[in-house]
């Protein structure tokens, strides 16, 4: 759901650090490097995007427990959206104090995120009514807190790293995208208990949906996050302050020798505009109006394919994220192949969840089978979209990538808004009663 490699916005010298380029990549997996250095900008890169990623892959036992139901997804996207403001913030501050280092600000951030996750662990239950309506204010309001890492991770994790060689760049990169595979291997792990039985309420008049426990409940599994997050904030403050790793640091000299030489193309040119819309479109599919519907789209299935779409999705997002950095990127008309036969799949999708609760093939193995493949292959492509996208930008230099940076935050703002609108204030998107009346 989340852009596991994302993209910094605040350097003269901006370019996509999920791409390499040529075989750059290759060099610097070889090149002389220091192991323990490597294994702390692995753990560090985890921090990223781990408390987005680890949420969503918790959904679908969440949904069975919190008031909102199966609109809980497009609240959660909402809450992560308006985690941007963390942009926002830190760039008033650079602002206000122009030449203080990143350091403190990626202490503060972390600290805040693991935070979030470990209060989450014991919190997220916990429901106010608003409007009349009951709401998870405290899952939604840490959510809120826990993507504030990924979200200003952009503008403050890359322009850090740029003070060590280059080497160590796609160490870091396996880090963030271990912030989505290792949630998703622990969702595996944990499983969801299976489908719900319907029995008797205290009062024997009623009907209520009892689920099967999962081999461990979502405070021990917020709680194992949270323990990850320890583990990136440690990692940082190792690189940060260890004087063993100072030979591997690039002098000051050498990066603003580095930025001089750049060049940047001109985004004032009409094919800018084709990309910034299939930017736009990609990441208001991927972050705003696939999660939002999932859901819909799979409970139908059952709770276990709800878990298996959602687990190996997340996993397909990494795996294309790493595929970027190691592997030569596809021509254009490649991509517009992949992106028009993924069509397919993602049409079966949205059918699926606006059909819902009675969606085709519902009681077949083959039903199943098809949902969940359908999500993985179309999380895959559109990932891969992305990272494709944001290699291309780099032409445009520091105007192309902050482009580029707006049509993503801009399309995920829309999808994720629209999707929350139609969820919850349109009767498109029906959730059933599992114990209706007799």
């Amino acid at each position: 759901m989340q852009l596991v490699c994302h993209l910094r916005l605040n350097e003269d010298k901006e370019r996509s650090p999920c791409l390499a380029e040529g075989h750059d990549t290759n060099r610097m997996l070889g090149a002389r490097r220091r192991i323990f250095l490597d294994v702390l900008m692995a753990c560090w890169g985890l921090g990223t995007w781990l408390g987005v990623n680890g949420l969503y892959v918790q959904l679908p036992l969440l949904v069975e427990r919190l008031p909102e139901g199966w609109a809980l997804p497009s609240s959660m996207t909402v809450a992560i959206q308006l985690a941007n403001v963390g942009l926002i913030a830190y760039a008033a501050m650079r602002r206000l104090l122009p030449r203080a280092p990143d350091s403190p600000y990626i202490y503060i951030l972390l600290s805040v995120g693991a935070l979030a996750l470990y209060l989450n662990s014991f919190l997220y239950s916990e429901t106010a009514v608003l409007g009349g309506t009951e709401r998870s204010v405290s899952f939604l309001a840490l959510t809120f807190f826990a993507a504030l890492v990924g979200c200003t991770s952009s503008v403050l994790f890359y322009p850090y790293l740029r003070h060590f060689r280059d080497v160590y760049l796609a160490t870091y990169l396996v880090g963030e995208g271990l912030s989505g595979f290792l949630p998703s291997l622990f969702a595996l792990i944990q499983g969801v208990g299976g489908n719900p039985e319907c029995v008797l309420s205290s009062d024997n008049k009623t009907m209520v949906a009892v689920y099967p426990p999962a081999r461990f409940n979502s405070t021990v599994f917020l709680i194992l996050l949270g323990c990850l997050a320890t583990v990136s904030l440690v990692s940082f403050s190792l690189i940060d302050n260890l004087s063993c790793f100072l030979s591997e640091r690039v002098r000051p000299s050498e990066v603003a020798k580095e930025e001089e030489a750049s060049t940047s193309e001109s985004v004032c040119q009409p094919s800018w505009l084709g990309v910034l819309v299939l930017t736009a479109c990609l990441n208001a599919l991927t972050n705003g109006v696939l999660p939002s519907i999932q859901s819909y789209s799979c409970m139908p299935y059952g709770t276990s394919v709800y878990h298996l779409a959602v687990s190996l999705g997340s996993m397909a997002n990494p795996v294309a994220c790493l595929a970027g950095v190691w592997l030569k990127p596809v021509r254009a008309r490649v991509l517009a192949a992949m992106l028009c036969a993924s069509l397919i799949p993602l049409c079966y999708i949205i059918s699926t969840a606006l059909l819902s609760p009675a969606p085709p093939l519902r009681a077949e193995t083959s039903g199943r089978v098809l949902v969940v493949s359908s999500w993985v292959l179309v999380c895959g492509v559109m990932s891969y979209g992305r990272m494709w996208v944001y290699g291309w930008a780099r032409r445009g230099g520091a105007t192309g990538m902050r482009a580029c940076g707006a049509a993503t935050q801009l399309g995920s703002a829309l999808g994720s808004l629209a999707l929350f609108v139609l969820v919850n204030y349109t009767p498109l998107f029906t959730q059933p009663d599992l114990c209706p009346a007799t």
